[in-house]
C-alpha cells in the first residue's frame, strides 16, 4: 500500500508530538486524531515550500468542529509544509473563520526567525502562534 503525501505531513507532525513523551494514547477517528482520550487534534497541510500557506475548511468539517468542541478541547495543526506546525485553538479558528456553510480559506505567513499570523474572512488572530506552540499542545 503506497503512503499518501497527507501521510507524510501528518506523520511528521505527530512525530514532533511523540518525541516530547506526552502521547499516552492516540486514536484516529477521521479527520481527528483524538490523543490522550481528552484532546481533538484536526491536522490540515500545505505544501507549500514557503509562507503564506494556504488551508481549505470544508462546510463539513466546520460543522465537525463545531460539535465537537462541546464535548473535546480542539487544537488544529497547519501544517505549513517544511517549516513547522502552527497549533490554534478551536477557539482561535473560530475568531478568524466563523462557522459557514461554505468552505472557508485560513492562510499563515511566517518571516524568517518570527511567529506564524494567521488569517481567515473573519480577520486576523490576536497575536502570533509561535512554533513551538506546537509541541506542547498535550502539556495544557
Amino acid at each position: 500500500m503506497a503512503i499518501k503525501k497527507q501521510e507524510f505531513y501528518e506523520g511528521a507532525a505527530l512525530h514532533l508530538l511523540a518525541r516530547n513523551g506526552g502521547i499516552t494514547s492516540i486514536r484516529y477517528d477521521p479527520p481527528f486524531f483524538l490523543m490522550n482520550s481528552q484532546l481533538l487534534v484536526l491536522l490540515k497541510y500545505s505544501t507549500r515550500g514557503r509562507s503564506p500557506w494556504g488551508f481549505t475548511f470544508t462546510p463539513s468539517e466546520q460543522v465537525l468542529l463545531q460539535n465537537s468542541a462541546s464535548e473535546f478541547k480542539i487544537v488544529i495543526g497547519l501544517i505549513c509544509g517544511a517549516d513547522g506546525v502552527a497549533a490554534i485553538t478551536y477557539g482561535d479558528y473560530v475568531s478568524v473563520a466563523a462557522p459557514r456553510n461554505v468552505a472557508v480559506h485560513v492562510a499563515c505567513y511566517r518571516k524568517h526567525g518570527e511567529y506564524y499570523k494567521v488569517n481567515g474572512p473573519d480577520g486576523v488572530l490576536d497575536g502570533k502562534v509561535a512554533p513551538s506552540n506546537w509541541q506542547g499542545i498535550l502539556k495544557s
